[in-house]
Parts: C-alpha cells; structure tokens; sequence
C-alpha cells in the first residue's frame, strides 16, 4: 500500500522553465512532499505535490505566483479521495460491472479535480486517470459501476466544470462489451493493446 496525503495539489505550467522555478519555490516555502514532476505533450509541465493540508495550501499559493502567470490549469484537494489519490500515481482497476463513464477533459487539472468531485459523489470505482502523455497534454477518465451510478457521476463531472470550459467529451456507455472491457482491462495504450481473436478464433 503506498502512502496516502491528506492533501494534493496539481500545478500545469505552459512551459518547462516556469514549472521547475516554480517547483523550486514551493518545496522552499513549506513541507512538502513533491510525489511527481516532469514534461507532458506540448511542452507542459506538472507539479503534483502531497502533504498536510496547511502545507499543501501555503506551497500551492507559492507555485502559482512564482509561476508568474503561466499556469495553464490547476487544483488542490484539501481532502483527497482515496481512489483519485491512488489513480493520479498510476493505479488501475479492473472493469467489473457494465456501465463505463468515459470522461476526456482539455487539461489534467481539470480530470482530478471532476473526478474526486465524482467519486465523492457517487458509488463508482476510478478504473484509470491517463494524464498528459500520448494525449496531447489532455486528459481522461474511466468510470464504473451500475448504470445509475455512473450516470450520477458524469451529472456531476458536468455541473462541476460547467463554467470552466474544460470538458472534450463525456459520455456512459449502459452495457459494455464483454470484448471490449477486456480491451481496457488490459491496456487503453494502442501501442500496448495486443491484437485479439474475434468469437469463433476468426483473425
């Protein structure tokens, strides 16, 4: 079991030398843990930093202005969910029931925080957050669960970011494909994906 935060917070900077003086000025400023830096798509560049909850408010506030106005997107999560925790570091889950909320946003900020707004919201299991990487610095979200639930979240992810302008696409799926879910299970990288066998060992 990894450590879990009380706190995160996600900073998305515009370019690669605002993101590391700004990540400098924030592990200067409180205590903190930085769990994740580094580039994304189009020459982003993101700070995930976890710790208490004065910290990680007092080192977020410090990271934006350092930034000096080239922060694209962010969030802070004064109380994390468990899951969004878990998922922004890389955990996945299996599909298990058969409706899938699919959620894809234009930043990564955006994806965490409707996210822990929906998980909070409603009884569903994050199958996986992919952020930044071979998406062309967006984002997305796997959800699932039973219909209503699913359909509950994607209602939340709607309101929450409904004047934010943040949303690409969200959509729920009632009854996912045995062939498919196995798909996802396994991997939503194309260049991961191994080719599968159509019913009747066709190719």
């Amino acid at each position: 079991m990894m450590n879990r935060y009380p706190s995160i917070a996600l900073i998305e900077f515009a370019d690669v030398a605002s993101g590391i003086v700004a990540g400098d000025a924030m592990v200067k400023r409180a205590p903190i843990s930085m769990l994740k830096t580094g580039t994304i798509s189009r020459g982003k560049y993101l700070i995930l930093i976890g710790g208490s909850v004065a910290s990680v408010e007092e080192a977020f506030t410090e990271g934006v202005r350092a930034a000096e106005g080239a922060v694209i997107d962010c969030v802070i999560l004064p109380r994390v969910d468990p899951q969004v925790h878990d998922a922004i570091l890389g955990t996945r889950k299996k599909v298990s029931r058969d409706a899938l909320g699919i959620v894809d946003t234009k930043t990564v900020s955006a994806i965490i925080r409707c996210s822990d707004a929906a998980v909070k919201g409603a009884e569903i299991d994050i199958v996986e957050l992919r952020l930044g990487d071979n998406l062309g610095g967006k984002a997305f979200a796997l959800y699932n669960g039973i219909l209503e639930d699913v359909e509950a979240a994607v209602t939340i992810v709607n309101d929450s970011e409904s004047n934010r302008n943040t949303l690409t696409k969200v959509t729920v799926i009632p009854r996912l494909d045995e062939q498919m879910a196995k798909q996802i299970n396994d991997t939503t990288a194309f260049k991961h994906s191994d080719a599968q066998p159509l019913d009747g060992g066709e190719i």
